[in-house]
């Protein structure tokens, strides 16, 4: 297994993995996974750093992040492992591999939004070193149809 900074040959891959995790619906109304396009703008933008695991040529999983140089903040936007390779602490090293990138980019904070019922990612946050927040409530507004179903 290795994990490597996402390519635009990768892109098809990942938006197929994405497309298949119904946690990443924020709304009824949005796009479950991010446009093609939108990826394709993070991978080329090297600003948004995006990694994938791969296993004899398929992407097992992945970490998506928007970073804001500005504010020096990254959002964790996406992680993923397809089940039937988790256990083996690569949903760890592509997170590992985002901080050690975000660090180059000399980000000084991240964090993540998840559904607070998902305590998996929960935990699995909390033992690699994030704090837990006190709540959170999902906002969206739709400016560009990309993202309407």
């Amino acid at each position: 297994m290795e994990i490597k900074p996402a390519t635009l040959e990768d892109v098809d891959q990942i938006i197929n993995l994405g497309k298949s995790v119904s946690e990443f619906q924020v709304s009824d109304r949005v796009v479950t996974f991010w446009p093609k396009k939108v990826l394709i703008d993070c991978i080329k933008s090297k600003q948004n750093p995006i990694f994938v695991a791969v296993e004899d040529s398929q992407i097992i999983g992945f970490i998506i992040a928007n970073y804001n140089p500005s504010f020096k903040k990254t959002i964790i936007e996406n992680i993923f492992v397809d089940p039937d390779f988790r256990g083996r602490e690569i949903g760890k090293s592509l997170l590992d591999s985002l901080l050690n990138r975000l660090k180059e980019l000399d980000c000084e904070y991240v964090c993540s939004l998840m559904e607070i019922k998902d305590e998996s990612a929960v935990q699995f946050y909390l033992k690699n070193g994030f704090n837990r927040g006190i709540n959170c409530v999902w906002m969206d507004r739709i400016l560009e149809d990309s993202f309407k179903k």
